[in-house]
């Protein structure tokens, strides 16, 4: 009788020929990226996804051991190294990865794993940022630099020592005593105002290739591309002009034959490096517990957009290097270090159509429509390309495949293509010759890289004035939001500002209307109208008599002139007094006042010369909305200058009041007002929704309030006064240079 296999039996085979197929695929596709991420700095798709499938192809072989091979890439680092440019060289001892931990739980289970294997419970760690760039290895002997190589493969890298030479932050020759002959290990990275310049650069000279007809540079995707780049020039000359920076990380060997010893733990060791003239990494803390640890990793995901480098992660390492030897490495990885990744900022997706939205002032804004993908801890949609320039410079295609960033609570922006995976036949994106909302013609300014709508009465245009005119930054209308003003338009109310203050008049009309007015509920309510005024109404009524006393800086913030934001009105505002006044300076005046500048008094004085605009400002005041500067009774010289010498820098949201309201109201104490944050900055008083600004302060060190500390310094000004007049000494003292810093103290 012949001999059946169970059930079960059959399963497993089928379960382990299925595993061997997927894993199969799956090492060809982490092949194919990790050359295109470490050899031709050109990932094709973001780190989150790159991570994702190698957790996949790690965990079916942790479930199937008997698939494991020694070249899997689980099992190596890198790429493998080809002899094309630059000569291959050896690394005495292997440059290896890092495991990835994503939350808490995941790096006490790696503290749990390395506590068992050393039978002991407490540790002292070491926290690191990790910089996002090319991993470089350095040998010196006798104190000066003989070679540089990048990792490679982490057996065999590319020697670019005449590249290497050329960053500034490298030592040629080093300073104090050190080891005979030794390496060590760091990464090169470009700054991220660096990078920023640079593309910038390469944008501008785009513009003069487009012109003439020829194909543009690529921008560079991202920092850490851009430096990888830099570092595999041909030419050092080239590498010479980027911007790079180098952060040291780690001793990886010294010869000790001369009985020059070097420290017994890393974080000792990083102080060493740092007295031997090496760029040692910045920011680094040493913690006592894990929970430290912890808290720390939480610190950096949070600040992680503040810092003047990009970073994808924070690392962490026993600290002990006897520890560290005793714990050894398993695969490719040491077990004494993790790494705390950070939540992705950027992933790829299809971007299925360029579309266009109008603004407030005609201007033609295309963004990008995309499959929805999950990034920065949202679902992404849509995306911002600015205008027609940036999007032919980054070569961006409808069909494309493309990468997408999300950092912090910046609008998310498409980076760039994957050009690999263009589809067949994707053509270069030209902007609409006719406006999308009303189908008058477009038209692009001289100088200006946006395109502008014609047509003064374009819906799309009255729209977008009337939201920014009844917005917080302007007269803040309580309830005329922008399906109201839709609505408004639609039944013919209002086609301009001046219109909002005749609606009181129209209250019986407005109030048989579907939208603002009560559904008759009785048959008896019926036979007299079928809707009627209710209390919504009645409460946009009121909302619209109160915004007339908001003050001339954001009456002139919400007429929506070109470059007058909120710090300009009040600048603007303070100067003249009023808004005829202002309408009639002329533009030389205008560009004299401190802050404002040609660009922003032309734009101006090319409102005021356009006849609706005077007759809109004309009926405002008729309307009874104020159009001067009102000051206090007594003025500055019964309040006293409190705040004089204090410059403040106010950013996002108040409750409750308007920026200009509370930068007026500062300036009446003496204080000055600026709208970029500085060294010299007093404090930034950060609202709801702060942004950039909010960065650029926590870079900068420099004193945050909120908006209740504002309300309160407003009452007692002395008291403010003398809460930064005692600090500003110790605030003033020379700041360490963020790259070459000596390490701080410790948490």
């Amino acid at each position: 009788m012949a001999s059946q296999s169970s059930p079960t039996v059959e399963r497993a085979d089928s379960a382990q020929l299925a595993a061997r197929n997927r894993v199969e695929e799956l090492r060809e596709q982490v092949r194919h990226h990790n050359r295109r991420y470490f050899i031709d700095d050109d990932p094709e798709i973001s780190d989150a996804d790159y991570d994702a499938l190698f957790r996949e192809l790690r965990g079916i072989e942790e479930r199937y051991p008997q698939l494991v091979t020694a070249d899997s890439p689980t099992q190596q680092v890198g790429a493998e190294v080809e002899q094309t440019t630059f000569a291959v060289v050896e690394h005495p001892l292997p440059m290896l990865s890092l495991g990835n931990a994503f939350n808490a739980d995941e790096l006490r289970e790696w503290r749990r794993r390395a506590a068992d294997l050393l039978d002991r419970e407490s540790f002292i760690y070491v926290t690191e940022p990790k910089i996002d760039g090319l991993a470089i290895a350095l040998i010196y002997e006798d104190g000066r630099l003989v070679q540089a190589a990048t990792r490679g493969d982490g057996r065999r890298g590319e020697d670019v020592t005449p590249n290497i030479r050329r960053i500034p932050a490298v030592p040629h020759e080093l300073t104090g005593n050190p080891p005979r002959r030794f390496e060590v290990r760091g990464e090169v990275f470009m700054p991220k105002q660096g990078f920023e310049a640079m593309n910038a650069g390469i944008a501008e000279q785009n513009e003069a290739l487009l012109a003439a007809g020829k194909r543009p540079q690529r921008l560079f995707a991202n920092p850490r591309n851009a430096a990888a780049g830099a570092v595999r020039q041909k030419d050092p000359r080239i590498t010479a002009q980027r911007p790079l920076d180098m952060a040291v990380y780690q001793l990886g060997w010294s010869e000790n034959g001369d009985g020059r010893a070097v420290p017994d733990g890393h974080w000792e060791t990083l102080a060493w490096l740092a007295e031997l003239g090496l760029p040692a990494t910045p920011q680094a803390a040493r913690h006592d517990d894990l929970e430290q640890v912890i808290a720390a990793c939480e610190r950096w995901t949070r600040r992680r957009d503040a810092l003047p480098f990009d970073m994808d992660g924070v690392v962490i390492k026993v600290d002990d290097i006897g520890l560290q030897e005793d714990l050894g490495v398993v695969g490719r990885e040491p077990r004494w270090a993790i790494a705390w990744k950070f939540p992705p900022q950027e992933a790829t997706t299809v971007l299925r159509e360029i579309a266009v939205n109008v603004g407030r002032t005609g201007s033609l804004n295309p963004f990008a429509r995309l499959e929805p993908v999950r990034v920065g801890g949202v679902t992404v949609q849509n995306a911002t390309l600015h205008n027609l320039g940036d999007i032919h410079r980054k070569d961006v295609r409808e069909g494309d495949t493309v990468i997408v960033r999300r950092a912090g609570e910046v609008i998310p922006q498409v980076v760039g293509p994957v050009l690999s995976a263009r589809p067949e036949g994707a053509t270069v994106w030209q902007m609409p010759a006719a406006c999308p909302s009303c189908g008058k013609p477009t038209e692009r300014r001289e100088d200006e890289a946006m395109f502008y709508c014609v047509n003064r009465a374009c819906e799309e245009i009255v729209r977008r004035s009337l939201e920014h005119f009844a917005g917080r930054g302007g007269m803040d209308i309580e309830g005329l939001g922008e399906k109201l003003i839709a609505e408004l338009i639609e039944g013919k109310f209002v086609r301009d500002a001046a219109d909002i203050y005749a609606l009181p008049s129209l209250r019986e009309q407005l109030g048989a209307t579907t939208f603002l007015g009560v559904k008759a509920k009785t048959k008896a309510e019926r036979e007299l109208a079928e809707y009627w005024p209710g209390q919504r109404l009645s409460n946009l009524l009121t909302a619209i008599e109160a915004s007339k006393s908001r003050g001339l800086p954001a009456l002139l913030t919400g007429l929506g002139i070109r470059h007058v934001g909120a710090e300009v009105a009040g600048l603007l505002a303070e100067r003249f007094g009023s808004l005829e006044e202002i309408l009639q300076a002329e533009q030389e005046t205008l560009a004299g006042v401190e802050g404002v500048g040609e660009i922003i008094a032309e734009s101006v004085a090319a409102w005021a010369r356009d006849d609706a605009n005077v007759e809109l400002a004309q009926r405002l005041r008729t309307a009874g909305v104020v159009v001067e500067l009102e000051r206090e009774a007594g003025g500055e010289e019964d309040a006293g200058e409190p705040l004089a010498g204090l410059r403040f820098v106010i950013t996002g949201r108040l409750e409750a009041m308007s920026r200009p309201q509370a930068e007026a109201a500062l300036k009446r104490l003496g204080a000055a007002i600026s709208g970029t944050v500085s060294k010299t900055t007093t404090a930034l008083i950060a609202g709801e929704a702060a942004g950039s600004k909010l960065r650029k302060a926590q870079e900068l060190d420099r004193p945050i309030r909120d908006e209740s500390w504002l309300l309160s310094a407003l009452q007692e000004p002395s008291a403010a006064a003398a809460e930064f007049i005692k600090a500003e000494p110790e605030a003033a003292e020379p700041e360490a240079e963020s790259q070459q810093a000596v390490l701080p103290q410790e948490d």
